[in-house]
Order: C-alpha cells, then structure tokens, then sequence
C-alpha cells in the first residue's frame, strides 16, 4: 500500500448497507490509515469517546458528536469465497 502510514486499522462492513454510494457494502473489508486526516468529502472511521451504548466505531463522511477522528479510509476490498 504504498503511500500508506505503518498505521493501518481493517474493519469489516456490517450489513447496514449506508454507503453503497461509495461502492461500499456488507462484508468488504474497509482499510483505514490512522496517520490520515479528516479529508471533506471522504470516509473515515470514528471512535465513540463517551463511553455510552452506542457502536465504539462508526464510518461517516462529517464528524459525528461523541466521536473521536480515528482515520481515513485509504482502500476498500470486496472478499469473494470460492
């Protein structure tokens, strides 16, 4: 990946199926580099910095209240089975 920090978190997508507007949909892995900012316009992993009920990481193109930036999504991966 280069270009890309040592910095790197992978998350899988859940089902919710949000962001299939940026070709994004359950079960593709989602790369995200933490050294990466908050860019307007792109994805980003956020952390839940409340400690409340609600998921400890979320995915959003704008910052989210009681979240924390976490890092920018640099690569999307669709797993296929064989």
């Amino acid at each position: 990946m280069q270009g890309c920090s040592e910095d790197i978190v992978i998350f899988r997508a859940d089902g919710g199926n949000h962001f299939t507007d940026y070709g994004i949909y359950e079960g593709m892995f989602l790369i995200f580099d933490r050294k990466k900012n908050f860019k307007k316009g792109r994805l980003s992993c956020y952390t839940n910095t409340t400690g409340d009920d609600r998921p400890k990481y979320k995915v959003s193109d704008k910052d989210i209240d009681g979240y924390e930036h976490f890092g920018r999504l640099v690569l999307t991966l669709r797993n296929y089975e064989v």
